[in-house]
């Protein structure tokens, strides 16, 4: 394992099967970049960390499709939906 800063930790795949234990517990206090012939391969964090990052990304991409829901419900006209009655005959739903 290399010491990158007091964050990150690079170790090889190899090295991660043989350290795991100790991976383990770093993995709660720093980000662990692991390499494979040389090249980041994955990055090892803790679960709570990764359910973090994807609640915010869902947030964000909320926030954006709502923009963009908002921008294209001004622009349309009523040309531009289709009745609920149609879709069902259409789609014999």
């Amino acid at each position: 394992m290399l010491n990158i800063d007091e964050n990150t930790v690079v170790v090889g795949t190899t090295e991660l099967r043989s350290n795991m234990p100790k991976i383990s517990k770093d993995i709660k206090t720093k980000k662990i970049i692991v390499v494979k012939r040389g090249k980041p391969f994955a990055v090892l964090t803790a679960f709570k960390e990764y359910e973090e990052k994807e609640n915010i990304i869902d947030t964000f991409e909320d926030i954006v499709l709502g923009y963009l829901a908002k921008e294209r419900d001004g622009k349309s006209t009523d040309k531009d939906f289709i009745d609920a009655d149609e879709v069902e005959k259409k789609y014999d739903l």
